[in-house]
């Protein structure tokens, strides 16, 4: 009787995890990418642009009795990138990494800041330095926060008015 080999040829077909490690990890990296720029460049312009009509169209609202220049918000605005301070009792384990930007009520004002731009953030390093990092992180207190950093200068600068202090950048690490 002949010896039949009976050998279970198994075909070297891919296995399910193979083709996701091959083919699902890279597409989800490129479609990641995709997102990123699709959000960083359309989509981030346009909340910028829309932020910035709306802010050109309101007029300011001046007390009783005050004179108004018949300007509008946002028409003079002194912007100030990036400063990194250290919030007080982190002992430099935290950073705080903040724009700041000033809606000058007109260009005598905005002037006045742009050539005191090293006592201006100055005066913005030592208000945040001053306030722990608890303080900072908690969203209600920024309006505070923009109200001190605005008597602050007005007070050291007495020719400078600021109708609004914003923050463009507020990122605590």
């Amino acid at each position: 009787m002949a010896e039949t080999n009976n050998e279970v040829k198994v075909e070297k077909g891919s296995s399910p995890i193979t083709k996701i490690i091959l083919f699902g990890i890279p597409a989800f990296v490129v479609q990641l990418i995709l997102v990123y720029f699709i959000t960083a460049n359309i989509l981030m312009t346009k909340v910028g642009t829309q932020k910035t009509t709306e802010a050109g169209t309101t007029e300011e609202v001046k007390p009783e009795g005050e004179k108004s220049e018949g300007n509008k918000t946002g028409q003079f605005i002194y912007a100030i990138d990036e400063i990194i301070v250290n919030p007080a009792n982190t002992n430099g384990r935290q950073l705080l990494l903040t724009s700041l930007a000033f809606d000058m009520p007109n260009e005598v004002s905005k002037s006045e800041l742009e050539n005191k731009d090293f006592l201006v953030k100055d005066m913005i390093i030592s208000v945040l330095s001053g306030k722990s990092a608890k303080f900072l992180s908690d969203i209600e207190q920024r309006d505070s926060l923009r109200n001190e950093i605005q008597t602050k200068i007005e007070g050291f600068l007495p020719d400078v008015k600021i109708n609004k202090v914003y923050f463009s950048k507020f990122i605590l690490q």
